[in-house]
């Protein structure tokens, strides 16, 4: 166990050094720069970066700075190493299932690369036009309603009459209109239960999230001013505090990520051209009787008995 604790501090730090001198654009190192090695193999730091080709680009350096994790990869990475070695000696690879293993993972990467490099080399178009199009598709959802910012106290008419509500928020009302202290005003006479934590101010919010009546009460008033609504809750007096109008942004705006999604969209369909080509090529053959024959037989089920002749009764 200590010779093993080691071992994986020592492979840590090398790995630690060698990408610490690469992000800080230092001394690079060699695809070839040996990481550890045994009489049987070594791991270099091309087996390394191609192992962390599974993480995301975001998440290496952070992966690499995490010493514990480190030294297991390349750990892991020297016994698979030792263990193929081995196996190439004892003949493994001239096995036929073996064989067809390593060719159905060679195409899977071959096929990997292939993908990326028809992405690279795809054919540059002018995609503003394509950008407008998905930036009037997604107007809706890039559109930002008004917030308002507002100020209530709510007057229940529960333990009491409609028009005793009524004449309490004309008070309170006065009160703001005079220019009393609103958060006062709030702990004194709201009877919501959020005005002991909020004091009656409410955060900036879109008129669709509001009750109607109040939506429309709040769409109705200037910046300061004050008016009394009734809802389903009870008499309220609410006052506008701000108001950020509905934000409509235009193509110019947001430009740069309209093409972003367009250039998606155009190698998506040169893919999708590639992939049809392949499909439709006119050698294409499909050995359907092969396939059939790889197909497991399930064993036919007789059909079922012919139901009983009833008997005569007479």
């Amino acid at each position: 166990m200590k010779r093993m604790t080691f071992l994986a501090s020592s492979l840590a730090a090398v790995v630690i050094f060698a990408t610490a001198a690469i992000a800080q654009a230092q001394q690079p190192v060699s695809p070839d720069a040996v990481l550890v090695s045994n009489s049987k193999v070594n791991v270099t730091y091309e087996d390394l970066l191609a192992e962390l080709e599974r993480l995301p680009e975001e998440n290496r350096l952070q992966f690499l700075l995490n010493r514990q994790r480190l030294a297991k990869v390349v750990e892991n990475i020297l016994i698979g190493k030792v263990m193929s070695a081995e196996a190439q000696q004892s003949g493994l690879q001239n096995k036929a299932k073996v064989a067809a293993e390593i060719r159905n993972q060679t195409e899977r990467v071959l096929a990997k690369y292939r993908r990326e490099e028809l992405d690279a080399s795809a054919p540059k178009i002018d995609l503003t036009s394509l950008a407008r199009e998905i930036f009037l598709t997604r107007l809706k959802d890039l559109e930002r309603p008004a917030l308002y910012t507002a100020w209530h106290t709510l007057i229940k008419a529960k333990d009491r009459t409609l028009d005793a509500a009524r004449e309490r928020a004309t008070l309170v009302k006065s009160k703001a209109d005079a220019g009393e202290q609103l958060d006062a005003i709030a702990k004194a006479y709201s009877e919501d239960e959020s005005a002991a934590l909020n004091s009656g101010f409410i955060e900036p919010t879109p008129l669709a999230h509001f009750d109607s009546r109040f939506a429309g009460a709040l769409e109705k008033l200037k910046v300061n001013e004050a008016m009394i609504v009734e809802t389903e809750y009870g008499v309220h007096v609410v006052r506008l505090i701000k108001m950020v109008p509905r934000n409509r942004p235009t193509f110019e705006d947001v430009k740069p990520a309209m093409l972003a999604e367009a250039d998606t969209i155009h190698k998506q369909r040169l893919m999708e051209t590639y992939l049809t080509n392949i499909r439709s090529d006119p050698t294409l053959k499909v050995h359907t009787d092969v396939i059939e024959q790889i197909r497991p037989k399930l064993p036919e089920i007789p059909p079922p008995p012919p139901p009983p002749v009833p008997k005569r009764q007479f």
